[in-house]
């Protein structure tokens, strides 16, 4: 039996040696602040645990209280898949020295557990987080029931206090880490969603502009080749001026889709990347792609409003314009079988509100049933790009026969839509 004087020495020695404990982790602490959060937390926790254990006088009591707090410390910042191996670890180990404590001989002058209980708490709030029912509950109940123990350590002197406060302060932390877990679940939840809705939206993005680069400049490859093997097999080979003519036409358009799908690959493997595949492309390239079909197909008639030269859209409206318009002729060749003219008209209308209105007609022939000679567009992704693309942008867009036969593709985009968001 110590005297109270002897208590007192102990105790001063007790606490000199938990300062002296802080020492070895202040070099650990600085670099942690200096990176991770949850490191830093881990470590302070640990010089806590450590300083409560050597508070004990106690050899026995101050290992197994480092062994069993680094078992807590490690449950709440293992990754989520280790939680549940570990989270059962480090509340088995606690509860077995809460159990040992009570039948030492020898009790230590001060009882470790007060930063021990505070991440038994905290692991409840993470098996909530992070565990599925199944799982959660169980150790949720064996980690706050392993808390409860803790108190067990406590002297019989001490226990009056306990009941008084320590009993109703676990009750009242209960609903507070439960809830606690249960927030931060939702907010998972809710990121999770939140990333995976950009990711379908990036990959709709990646999905029209491979589309749209690379599906123009093959199709106007293919419909070349078509040519040059209808004029050979029907007995009337080009000239071999002809021949070099189309040829460079197809090598032209060869490059320009590799180009395309280069800029793809490059986007793709810096997926932080903003910027765009190529530079917008607006409405002063119509011509160019106009010229591209009349050289090897119908005529194309293209008008542009000239108020819409002078004072162009925004670079998002006339990119969106360009695009339109090269799918819509992108689809006459491929489709359009007997057209001889192709009408391009671009302008701005007012209704509402001022809009851009895109509309791409060709005059091919109906068959005898009143539809359109194009062939059905089974598989092809080209209008639906197209329509989530003006959907955007607040606009709608249409697509079937036209009234005096022959394919119509009509858009109309509100002027004064704002740029949208890149995703990232």
């Amino acid at each position: 039996m110590t005297t109270p004087s002897a208590r007192t020495a102990l105790a001063s020695r007790a606490g000199l040696a938990s300062w002296v404990a802080l020492v070895p982790w202040a070099a650990p602490v600085s670099w942690a602040a200096a990176h991770r959060g949850p490191a830093l937390a881990g470590l302070l926790a640990m010089a806590a645990i450590t300083a409560e254990a050597l508070d004990t006088g106690f050899p026995p009591t101050t290992a197994a209280a480092i062994v069993v707090g680094l078992l807590c410390v490690a449950a709440l910042l293992v990754p989520p898949r280790l939680l549940r191996r570990t989270g059962w670890a480090a509340v088995v180990a606690s509860a077995v020295l809460s159990l040992v404590t009570t039948r030492l001989g020898h009790r230590p002058e001060h009882t470790p557990g007060t930063a021990e209980l505070c991440a038994l708490l905290l692991l409840v709030t993470r098996a909530v987080r992070h565990e599925p029912a199944r799982r959660m509950i169980p150790l949720a109940t064996a980690a706050w029931s392993a808390a409860s123990l803790v108190l067990l350590r406590l002297p019989d002197a001490e226990w009056p206090k306990a009941g008084s406060f320590g009993g109703p302060a676990l009750l009242f932390a209960a609903p507070v880490v439960v809830v606690l877990g249960l927030y931060l679940r939702l907010l998972d939840a809710t990121r999770e969603r939140e990333k995976n809705a950009r990711l379908n939206a990036q990959r709709l993005e990646y999905a029209r502009e491979l589309h749209d680069f690379v599906g123009h400049h093959v199709t106007a490859i293919t419909a070349q080749v078509k040519a040059l093997r209808f004029t050979a097999v029907t007995g009337h080979p080009p000239s071999p001026r002809v021949l070099d003519e189309a040829l460079a036409r197809i090598e032209d358009a060869a490059v320009q889709a590799t180009d395309s799908m280069r800029s793809m690959v490059t986007l793709l493997r810096q997926p932080d990347h903003a910027a765009p595949l190529r530079a917008p492309e607006g409405l002063n390239g119509l011509r160019d792609l106009a010229d591209a079909l009349r050289a090897t197909g119908p005529t194309v008639e293209l008008t542009v409003d000239p108020g819409l030269l002078t004072t162009p859209p925004a670079d998002h409206l006339a990119s969106a314009a360009h695009h339109i318009v090269r799918e819509a002729l992108t689809n006459v060749r491929k489709h359009a079988h007997g057209a001889d003219t192709v009408t391009v008209d671009v302008r701005r209308s007012a209704g509402d509100g001022e809009a851009l209105t895109v509309r791409v007609a060709d005059n091919a022939p109906r068959t005898p049933a009143g539809t359109s000679a194009r062939r059905p567009e089974s598989g092809g992704f080209g209008i639906t790009g197209l329509r989530e693309r003006v959907h955007a942008l607040g606009g709608s867009l249409a697509a079937g026969p036209g009234p005096a036969g022959g394919w119509q593709v009509t858009a109309e985009i509100p002027l004064g839509h704002e740029a949208p968001g890149r995703l990232s």
